[in-house]
């Protein structure tokens, strides 16, 4: 039985954010999705969860129902900020998180901030030491990708020359679309993110975190997709030796888009991690 699925809004420093909810068991967990992406991308691992969860997939500033900021309020710090005050603002004590990309950034710099208030820290392709060269085509792939659509079948054909949905199943591809999209009054449909906070949002993506590594006290799981170009083997590596609690589990088959590329492997190992169950590690 699939679990009921809601979403709403909260107001939080002045920006109107925008989250989806399924469950309503004791436990929390909070997806937090990457640039250009949105919560509903956390479906699949929000039905999988035991009826002890509840999980919020929050659409961070800029992206899906979310209001945008100003220009210049993109780092990780204003990400942080949002995530802080929306927990607060559900009135919720201590939670998990999934942080994929940009959400594992953001994950992070709020586990370390709040270290008592931090059940369990899954971080997808953690992606603060991203490559230069990576981010770099990110940014050129959102200056050059079309902004709007005739219908969802054009929309389809250009989503399938993304490179970092090259593994998606038809299934995920199509659903995934769907939660990309929303329709303008003139019929065309559009990207529900903004592309200038994308840029933004990757331009200052790369920044010194091993601070906020050491501060984490909860248990931590390092994704990794065993053909990603953003988490490279020597940051892993320290990220191995500097977190006080963790455990790594290489996705195969997969690259920086994990939760797309193999989300039965990696919602598994979510699930078993997330729910508190140990895992064998693996490199």
């Amino acid at each position: 039985m699939s679990k009921q699925h809601s979403d709403g809004f909260v107001d939080v420093g002045g920006l109107r954010l925008h989250f989806e909810k399924w469950g309503t068991g004791p436990r929390v967990l909070i997806g937090l999705h990457g640039t250009s992406l949105h919560g509903k991308v956390w479906e699949r691992l929000a039905q999988a969860l035991s009826d002890e969860f509840t999980i919020y997939g929050l659409d961070q500033r800029g992206h899906g129902d979310s209001e945008a900021a100003p220009a210049g309020q993109y780092t990780v710090d204003f990400y942080a900020t949002d995530l802080a005050l929306f927990i607060d603002a559900l009135g919720l004590e201590r939670v998990a998180f999934a942080g994929s990309s940009l959400g594992s950034r953001v994950a992070l710099a709020y586990s370390a901030r709040h270290v008592d208030r931090v059940e369990r820290l899954a971080l997808l392709d953690l992606s603060f030491e991203m490559p230069k060269h990576a981010s770099d085509a990110m940014i050129a792939a959102h200056i050059s990708r079309p902004r709007t659509f005739a219908n969802f079948d054009e929309a389809l054909v250009f989503s399938r020359t993304l490179p970092q949905r090259k593994r998606f199943s038809d299934e995920l591809h199509i659903s995934t679309l769907k939660g990309d999209l929303r329709q303008n009054p003139d019929g065309r449909l559009e990207w529900r993110y903004n592309r200038d906070v994308a840029i933004e949002t990757l331009s200052v993506a790369a920044r010194d975190m091993w601070p906020e590594v050491r501060a984490v006290e909860a248990p931590v799981l390092l994704l990794r997709g065993a053909e990603s170009d953003v988490l490279v083997e020597s940051t892993l590596s320290r990220l191995l030796k500097e977190f006080q609690h963790a455990q790594l589990v290489t996705i195969p088959n997969a690259g920086h888009s994990i939760w797309g590329d193999n989300p039965i492997a990696t919602t598994a190992a979510l699930k078993h991690f997330i729910e508190g169950e140990e895992l064998a590690l693996t490199n």
